[in-house]
């Protein structure tokens, strides 16, 4: 029989242990959705040529925002899943203040495995849940999810960048950049992956997808380009201008402060 001090280290000994399985358990779980993602991002919708009012807290030119938000992530995970060279692409009406219009089709990497696929499809849903862009608004409803075939493209000098899904979506952008190399037309922004975009020239914006019914071409319109490192730890802490908009047409105290503390500068 253990002295009674020995059977009290003991039990002691015992639940610490189990405190500490506990707390790795807890740590694992809360890992599992945790991402941590670098890469670029094009954005191309039906607003003027460097002239998205919905980039700094307003509301679609037109009404309605047929738009493709599309990511290429050349390094990162999700949770322990690696998606260094995945694509993902969302593609709708993803800006209206009439929120029975909002729709969209999540397009993602079939080069990736399963474990990839789901991951990035997890990552966008909480995307996705975070930039609402009104207060009581909802996520931008998922007509589906595809996993098709990309074809991206970035050249050596970081000025032009195509993208292709076959039979699908064809978007070409051309950033302009400064004899330093410096983007021309810089901003700070709403924006999924970044707080600051590049104003870039769209060259071509087809969609056509019979399988949702939704087509258009918005070549010449707006587009814009971001190189971006991108945390779930940066929206949970409310460091992004997509969050707390109001669609005013103007930086939110909120925003406002924000973008001073970042330095992200003021235009």
């Amino acid at each position: 029989m253990l002295p009674r001090s020995m059977a009290v280290l003991t039990l002691s000994t015992i639940l610490a242990a189990f405190g500490l399985l506990a707390a790795q358990k807890a740590a694992e779980i809360s890992s599992e959705d945790d991402f941590r993602i670098e890469g670029v991002g094009l954005w191309q919708c039906q607003c003027p040529s460097h002239g998205c009012p919905c980039q700094a807290n307003g509301q679609p030119k037109y009404g309605t925002c047929f738009a493709a938000d599309f990511a290429h992530i050349n390094k990162g995970n999700y949770g322990k899943t690696r998606l260094d060279g995945m694509n993902v692409v969302l593609v709708g009406n993803l800006v209206d203040m009439k929120q029975e219009r909002l729709f969209g089709t999540l397009y993602i990497d079939q080069a990736g495995t399963s474990e990839q696929r789901d991951a990035l499809r997890k990552m966008f849903e909480y995307l996705n849940s975070q930039n609402v862009g009104m207060p009581g608004a909802q996520p931008i409803p998922f007509q589906r999810v595809r996993a098709v075939a990309f074809h991206f493209s970035e050249s050596a000098d970081k000025t032009v960048y195509t993208l292709s899904i076959p039979d699908i979506l064809e978007e070409k952008a051309v950033l302009q950049r400064d004899a330093a190399g410096r983007p021309v037309h810089s901003m700070p922004a709403m924006d999924t992956w970044s707080n600051i975009v590049h104003n870039a020239d769209n060259l071509k914006f087809v969609y056509h997808d019979p399988a949702v019914g939704k087509a258009w071409d918005q070549s010449g319109q707006y587009a814009n380009l971001k190189y971006f490192v991108l945390t779930r730890d940066m929206y949970a802490k409310k460091q992004m201008l997509i969050i707390d908009a109001d669609s005013s047409g103007k930086w939110t105290p909120k925003q406002k402060q924000l973008i001073q503390r970042l330095g992200l500068g003021m235009n």
